[in-house]
């Protein structure tokens, strides 16, 4: 694996650097072992044509008619006994951070989340 992020030049605190990657990971790891196909792809990228830093975390999932904008609703959430902050508080520490972005998108075979660091 080849890592091409400087941690160092991180713009955001390092610790909630740490809970948005743990939560997304957790995530992804949760989805992907529902699903017969067990994939994560996780790609980190310094783009400096654009002077921005991107975590890539893709993985296979079961439920295709997942609603990528009620995700984010604090409550909102398909693993049992749990809370459903986990996305809701990404939105909380992206929003404090205004050079942070998070897209969430899905394909038929990968639920994808991207965190763009300016």
């Amino acid at each position: 694996m080849t890592f091409l992020l400087d941690l160092n030049s991180l713009k955001m605190k390092i610790y909630e650097f740490a809970k948005i990657l743990g939560i997304l990971l957790d995530n992804a790891i949760e989805a992907s072992s529902e699903y017969d196909e067990k994939i994560i792809n996780i790609t980190f990228r310094n783009d400096s044509k654009n002077n921005r830093q991107l975590i890539i975390i893709e993985n296979t999932y079961k439920n295709k008619d997942i609603d990528l904008d009620k995700i984010f609703e604090k409550g909102v959430t398909e693993k049992r006994d749990h809370s459903g902050l986990g996305l809701w508080e990404i939105r909380q520490i992206i929003k404090k951070n205004n050079n942070a972005n998070l897209y969430t998108s899905k394909t038929e075979r990968f639920f994808s989340q991207q965190l763009e660091l300016y």
